[in-house]
């Protein structure tokens, strides 16, 4: 094998029912200079001897085995492996073990990176439903549209930082230039925020603003896999997806380590409403999470709310925490509010009397 264009990195936990689609996914690929860094993350089926089975067979395949550590720290262990064992790929591409790529993701990713000389190269995903045996290829949040926006097929953090907040954040979607990776991002062995659930958005976020070259590959060649008992599935009935928080702490200290708060605070909170109303959907102990998020959301002043849709989202999440239980009430409420809005509008009332309408709403 000659120099390694990519480095794929797959962290393996529990997945002896899919892996093996995987891996076939990934040593098939018509792009052969590769090394595939498997991450056995303390799995207790026979998810190693599949891996070890294959291994045996592609040379190409290396196997870390360490305790269970979770997503974040998987990733990280691979690139550490890199690293050590002074591996020194051009590409560096993350993978989930339940998942699979088309046979020529690699190659075109590589080839789009190695003609724009880029940093990032964002390609769009498709969405396998297993319960229905379904493929999605159309799911905006998992295509490239948001980044229409740009002028030019490369740019920069600069001509897309209005929909920093608008794009599907997971590990898969990038292939990262290694030497972008080691010396932009990776900071005291760490890429991936570990023991966290959602792990890849803030190095999402993170990359989007470092990097100096971002450029688009507009296919879908990786189908993502939705399954139960997934990690994000599972999520929805443990604390675990209190790790939202943490997230979103992350994300605010960086745009203030990079002085960009005040120019995307709007964005950020955005951000941040809409993600607490999805999760507040999903999960069994609303009430308890709708405290958590109340308490974290009363460190924000009036200069977030400075955008009439911003208010809106605000004040819509506000009636959802403080009757998280109670659906019948919330329709009602939010029926309430349109009407108030079309009768402001069409009177021209003033924002006094909105906000002590608010007040009145949100303690019922």
């Amino acid at each position: 094998m000659g120099k390694i264009k990519v480095s794929i990195i797959i962290p393996v936990y529990n997945v002896e029912k899919y892996l093996r689609e995987c891996l076939d996914s990934v040593i098939n690929q018509t792009l052969k200079d590769i090394v595939i860094i498997c991450i056995n993350d303390g799995s207790t089926d026979s998810s190693l001897e599949i891996l070890k089975e294959y291994a045996k067979n592609d040379s190409r395949i290396h196997i870390v085995d360490k305790i269970n550590g979770g997503l974040g720290a998987a990733r990280n262990s691979g690139i550490k492996y890199l690293i050590d064992n002074n591996i020194n790929p051009k590409y560096i591409y993350f993978a989930d073990s339940d998942d699979w790529l088309d046979i020529q993701a690699l190659e075109k990713l590589y080839n789009k990176s190695q003609e724009s000389n880029s940093d990032i190269c964002i390609m769009e995903i498709a969405r396998y439903i297993e319960a229905t045996n379904k493929i999605d290829k159309e799911d905006p949040w998992y295509t490239n549209k948001c980044y229409k926006i740009r002028k030019n097929d490369v740019c920069s953090f600069d001509e897309i930082k209005s929909v920093l907040f608008s794009s599907c954040c997971v590990a898969y979607c990038h292939l990262y230039s290694y030497q972008f990776l080691i010396n932009s991002l990776w900071e005291n062995e760490e890429f991936y925020p570990q023991n966290l659930l959602f792990e890849d958005v803030y190095p999402h976020i993170k990359s989007l603003i470092l990097a100096k070259r971002i450029t688009f590959l507009d296919e879908s060649l990786y189908y993502y896999r939705i399954r139960e008992g997934s990690i994000i599935a599972s999520s929805a009935k443990s604390k675990r997806i209190f790790d939202i928080f943490k997230t979103f702490d992350l994300i605010e200290n960086f745009l203030i380590e990079q002085n960009l708060m005040n120019e995307l605070k709007i964005d950020f909170y955005n951000y941040v409403c809409c993600s607490i109303n999805s999760k507040l959907s999903l999960i069994d102990f609303k009430k308890e999470f709708a405290k958590e998020a109340k308490k974290y959301l009363s460190k924000f002043n009036d200069s977030f709310l400075s955008s009439k849709k911003l208010k809106k989202q605000h004040l819509k999440l506000m009636l959802n925490l403080n009757n998280p239980y109670d659906k019948k009430l919330i329709k009602i409420k939010n029926k309430i509010i349109y009407r108030f809005n079309r009768l402001k509008w069409s009177l021209g009332v003033g924002g006094g009397v909105l906000r002590e309408l608010y007040a009145i709403l949100v303690i019922l």
